[in-house]
Formats: structure tokens, sequence, C-alpha cells
């Protein structure tokens, strides 16, 4: 029996779409109160990048989940840098700026000590942070 001919463990399914839901929620509310940011980037090409990268994160998590569980440490700093990003892009000032990509970058750690996978999927969502926050920031 191969992979594709098993049915899907209806609590992953589930878990996955309340991680999709969550995430995407997070991330709807924080582009409707995001400042706008100084980046080199065609104004309709951000919605398309934004749900691109948050449904990644979102699949980085449930990825990570499956292996560590839902009170694990590297679920907590997932919530951690979601909140992070959420309230910096709020309100950018660049040590919120300098925390959430911290926070991202030990997320990204956790991950590829969890699930290689779940740490790649999270990589394009770190370069993205990265790359609105870093102007801001100053470096």
């Amino acid at each position: 029996m191969s992979f594709l001919d098993s049915a899907p463990d209806p609590k992953q399914v589930r878990a996955l779409k309340l991680f999709l839901i969550a995430t995407l929620a997070v991330g709807a509310l924080a582009r409707a109160l995001a400042k706008p940011l100084p980046i080199p980037i065609a104004s309709w090409a951000i919605a398309p990048l934004w749900i691109l990268s948050y449904g990644l994160m979102a699949v980085a998590a449930w990825l990570a989940w499956k292996k560590a569980g839902l009170k694990s440490l590297t679920i907590g700093l997932y919530a951690v840098q979601l909140a992070l990003n959420l309230v910096w892009r709020a309100l950018p000032l660049p040590i919120l700026g300098l925390a959430m990509d911290l926070a991202m970058l030990a997320t990204l750690i956790l991950f590829g000590w969890r699930n290689l996978l779940a740490a790649l999927a999270f990589l394009p969502c770190m370069a993205w942070s990265l790359f609105v926050s870093l102007p801001i920031i100053g470096l």
C-alpha cells in the first residue's frame, strides 16, 4: 500500500485547516493594519506574495506540529513570531522588526530540527520578512 492509497488522517487534516485559518487570519489582519512600507515591489504583486507567504508559514507550522505536538516550544515560538509579525505590521518600529526577525530565525531553526521540509517551507516567509523589515530596522 503506497502513501497515495492511504486515507488522510482526519486529525491531521483538521490541524492543517486550523493552522491555515489562524495564520491567514493573522496575515489578513496584519495586512489591514499595515502601514505602507518603503519596498520596491509593484502594488499588484504584494497581495499574492502575502497570501503565499502566510500559506507557506501555516504549512510549515503544520509539518512541525506533526513531529513536535501542539504544546511544544516549536509551536509556541511559531505563535510568538506570528504575534510579533502582526504587532510590527501595525507599529513598524525598528526594535519590533528586529524582535520579529529574531523570533522568525529561531522558529526556522526549531522547524529545521523537527522537520526539514517545515524549515524549507518557512524559509520564503523568513526571506520576505527580512526583505520588508531590514530597510526599517536600518540594516
